[in-house]
């Protein structure tokens, strides 16, 4: 067995380490630190919602000019067997000469084909047909026949150096002063259209169609 001492001095080493371990100043816990997240660079900013820029006051595209479209001339009528083609003329109220020849109150005197029968008579023929005309409208053309309130007729007509002279007959009916150049060139350029007249002298019941314009034929 062992000596009492030996007891005693295992007791105080025990005692001692009892006491070291309950003297021995516990740790102070320290705070865990708190992670900071850190964001790459490289990510691009996401750009913000704008609104879409109002319009400007633009001028709307305008359509691109039409083409005048030209009007497509009409064939000249046929001419039957034993018939002929000449000008009667007509006049154009205030056409100033774009559609003929010029002549007095601004008009125009303008020529239509008209067919007639065949013959060796043309100047006669064509008088006669310009005459024979009663409708103060020539069809839908836009052109004033002057002569449609008169009634004349050809008489006779001669031809002596390039100068015709046409005898007429009837009554001569005019609608006002412009009226008087408008008779006169009907009949003088329907005459002039063939080569072999180059002056024209008209009477009416043997009164030169000058006077009688003028008012001296009374």
């Amino acid at each position: 067995m062992f000596p009492r001492s030996s007891f005693r001095f295992i007791w105080l080493i025990l005692a001692l380490a009892l006491i070291g371990c309950s003297s021995a100043p516990a740790p102070t816990p320290t705070r865990a630190p708190i992670p900071t997240i850190i964001l790459p660079t490289n990510i691009a900013p996401i750009p913000l919602a704008t609104n879409p820029p109002l319009p400007t006051n633009t001028p709307a595209p305008t359509l691109a000019p039409t083409p005048s479209v030209k009007a497509t001339p009409t064939r000249a009528p046929v001419v039957p067997a034993g018939s002929m083609r000449v000008k009667i003329f007509m006049i154009a109220l205030n056409d100033a000469g774009k559609l003929g020849k010029k002549i007095g109150c601004d008009d125009s005197v303008v020529a239509v084909e008209r067919i007639i029968p065949l013959t060796n008579a043309v100047l006669r023929a064509s008088l006669n047909e310009l005459l024979s005309l009663r409708a103060s409208e020539y069809g839908e053309s836009g052109l004033r026949n002057a002569l449609a309130p008169s009634t004349l007729k050809v008489d006779d007509i001669t031809l002596v150096a390039g100068r015709a002279t046409i005898y007429l007959s009837g009554n001569l009916a005019l609608g006002g002063a412009c009226d008087n150049p408008r008779v006169d060139a009907q009949i003088k350029e329907t005459a002039l259209q063939f080569s072999t007249v180059r002056q024209v002298s008209i009477l009416i019941n043997k009164i030169a169609l000058d006077k009688i314009l003028s008012g001296k034929g009374n």
